[in-house]
């Protein structure tokens, strides 16, 4: 017998047992049995008494189920669904069938949520997307690490800050989706270069409005064609300068052997072309070594050990390295020392016109490392094409060094940005890779 069906006979019983002697006195009333009036009040007495105890056991039976049923929905409202109720009397069997019922029905909704959080939690840290959602009262109140980069500092950071404290509220505001293309120094929402595209989507969460921001720095993806267009033209120079070159140092060559006791002028002129042709040869060779730049192979580098060996590198001005704080990251050495080099080797450049000197400086962002190279040059005329290859401001400039610089920082999933200094003369170039 289940339990139900036991406790519904125990009910049944009580009632029985308590009806049972006010149902002997009707009976001995038809028959006609004659009893003296005083022990047929006693008797009658005695019978209500026994109902009336009978029925207060019912009752505090029901008023303890009913507590249980109330504990139940209290629990049900504070998000408890693992309780269940057992035992109830016939009455309230069907209260306690449909109250069980909800708590599995909720209990199963909140694990498919907790589930479907946990794998939009994983899909979000995975996404390169950074990924910002604001409440009603437009607080931040979550992100993906690509945000963090993105907003340099770590989540714990901020979590609960208002858009207009972070420098969101003009994504907010705007109609999306939108490219922000501030270049100048970015916003306060996001430091790098830009520009990004921005786009917003309205949703309910635990029942209240918020937006999602999806933040999208499509400067990576145009500086990606232009390598690819100016790789295309590299490649089809090399091929056909090479092949010029080739028949033009072997006919200088075969020329300055037959011309032997000729005129000084001749001799002159021949040993300029083959000069002249070997240089153009090596020129177009470095634009082809930058076109095939291996991916980076990472190791664990000390950051200050590797900031000090490349600026010892530099003599021609005062190099200082500013003292930083004790770091580790994976990065290609070789390849990041490269890209530091040309950094160094531009800013000591800069600071040689002015008699200045190059300060190296390293610090922690969040989950981000910024290394800085500052000089007392002056300063940046351009700043619109300092990336694109064969540019160059300096005479005699190949238009390499920070193309290369530049390739090698973003194969790191990093960016460079170089900017004249605020409040004094000269430049700065930041590095910015993730730790």
């Amino acid at each position: 017998m289940r339990r139900d069906d036991r406790s519904h006979c125990s009910d049944v019983t009580l009632i029985v047992l308590g009806a049972l002697p006010l149902l002997t006195l009707a009976l001995l009333s038809v028959l006609g049995v004659a009893m003296p009036h005083p022990a047929q009040s006693f008797s009658l007495l005695l019978a209500l008494l026994w109902f009336a105890g009978c029925l207060g056991l019912i009752t505090r039976r029901l008023a303890w189920q009913l507590q249980r049923l109330a504990k139940l929905a209290q629990g049900l409202r504070a998000g408890d669904y693992g309780l269940r109720v057992r035992g109830c009397p016939a009455l309230l069997a069907e209260l306690q069938r449909e109250l069980n019922a909800l708590a599995s029905h909720l209990g199963g909704e909140a694990r498919h949520t907790l589930e479907t959080d946990a794998l939009l939690s994983q899909l979000l840290a995975a996404l390169d997307l950074a990924v910002l959602i604001v409440d009603e009262q437009d607080r931040l109140v979550d992100m993906n690490p690509a945000a963090e980069q993105l907003l340099g500092d770590l989540a714990s950071a901020l979590l609960g800050r208002t858009a207009g404290q972070l420098g969101l509220r003009e994504w907010l505001d705007r109609p999306a989706p939108f490219i922000d293309r501030d270049t100048g120094g970015g916003t306060a929402a996001a430091p790098g270069q830009g520009p990004w595209e921005v786009r917003r989507l309205l949703f309910r969460r635990r029942g209240r409005p918020h937006r999602l921001l999806v933040v999208t720095d499509v400067s990576r993806a145009l500086r990606e064609q232009e390598r690819h267009a100016w790789r295309r033209l590299i490649r089809v120079l090399s091929h056909e300068i090479n092949n010029s070159l080739g028949s033009i140092q072997s006919t200088a060559s075969l020329l300055k052997e037959r011309s032997v006791g000729a005129e000084p002028t001749v001799q002159s002129g021949l040993d300029l072309i083959e000069r002249r042709s070997q240089a153009l040869g090596d020129f177009i060779r470095r634009y082809a070594e930058l076109a095939r730049l291996p991916p980076p192979r990472p190791e664990c580098v000390e950051v200050g050990e590797l900031i000090r060996s490349v600026s010892s590198l530099e003599t021609r001005v005062p190099v200082s390295v500013e003292p930083g704080p004790p770091m580790t990251t994976h990065v290609d050495p070789m390849q990041l020392e490269q890209a530091l080099i040309n950094l160094v080797r531009n800013a000591a450049d800069a600071a040689l016109e002015t008699a200045g000197a190059v300060r190296v400086r390293w610090k922690q962002e969040g989950r981000s490392l910024t290394i800085e190279v500052e000089d007392d040059g002056p300063g940046l005329a351009y700043t619109e094409n300092l990336f694109v290859p064969f540019f160059t401001t300096k005479p005699g400039g190949s238009g390499i060094g920070l193309a290369l610089a530049s390739q090698i920082i973003e194969a790191h999933a990093g960016s460079l940005r170089l900017a004249n200094r605020q409040h004094s003369r000269g430049a700065i170039a930041m590095v910015r890779l993730p730790c």
